[in-house]
């Protein structure tokens, strides 16, 4: 059963969140190069599922305070509950403290796509997490009528990888969104992706799939979101499935 897990925290009034802002895992493994407003806090959670070819399926509780701390920047703060934290590997750990900055560093423009930098943390307080582990992504974002193109291109180094894990990887994943209903309603937003990265464990092969989701603005405070993917080449314990049900909360 899926279970919606969300924080609580104190309104600020004139707030909103907005369907057609895409965060990364909200629904899908990727994001767009925009900020929320200044002063905006979103609460969002979600939990995920992982029905893999070998091994049991894991499921993924992904609560998340997102806050917009300056001007086309925001800060977040997440830690990532898993089914089974002793069998994972790679950077993520069940119960690490993860702490990110995304700066947008431009709007859209007639010449530039919007360019957006992510950088990240995930300090060792989870279940058998070692060393501090960090995150570069670049973000960009460009519109062909209402159709919008998202690249995202990141690297993670881990601090202090054990037995076969990959000191780094890379992940890369182009995407497009779509706002449906369009001109006559605007509450949902669909999204495309396809990703590949490297494998945790060393000589496996890449994670490589697609994902779809969709955003439904609930009311001017409130996103569900829904995902669903597969990976089609990779490691023999690869997602079969991957599914995804959240909720955004504005304040």
């Amino acid at each position: 059963m899926m279970i919606l897990f969300v924080l609580g925290l104190w309104p600020a009034a004139g707030s909103a969140l907005d369907h057609d802002n895409l965060d990364p895992n909200r629904p899908i493994g990727m994001e767009d190069a925009y900020a929320i407003p200044k002063g905006e806090i979103g609460v969002e959670g979600g939990v995920r599922f992982n029905d893999r070819r070998e091994g049991r399926t894991r499921v993924t509780f992904q609560p998340q305070i997102i806050y917009g701390a300056f001007d086309n920047a925001q800060i977040e703060i997440q830690g990532d509950l898993f089914t089974e934290p002793d069998t994972l590997v790679g950077a993520n750990k069940s119960g690490d403290l993860h702490l990110g900055l995304l700066y947008n560093f431009n709007t859209e423009t007639i010449d530039l796509p919007a360019l957006a930098l992510r950088v990240e943390t995930d300090l060792p307080t989870g279940v058998n997490s070692k060393g501090v582990d960090t995150q570069v992504t670049g973000i960009l974002t460009r519109s062909f009528g209402r159709l919008r193109a998202h690249l995202n291109a990141g690297y993670t180094v881990l601090g202090s990888p054990q037995a076969r894990e990959r000191p780094g990887a890379y992940r890369a994943v182009a995407a497009v969104s779509y706002p449906l209903g369009y001109p006559m309603s605007f509450r949902d937003t669909f999204i495309a992706s396809i990703y590949t990265r490297q494998s945790d464990q060393r000589g496996q092969r890449n994670h490589t799939g697609v994902e779809l989701g969709i955003r439904h603005q609930l009311t001017s405070r409130l996103v569900a979101d829904a995902g669903i993917g597969t990976e089609f080449v990779g490691p023999s314990d690869r997602a079969a499935l991957l599914g995804t049900v959240g909720l955004s909360v504005g304040f």
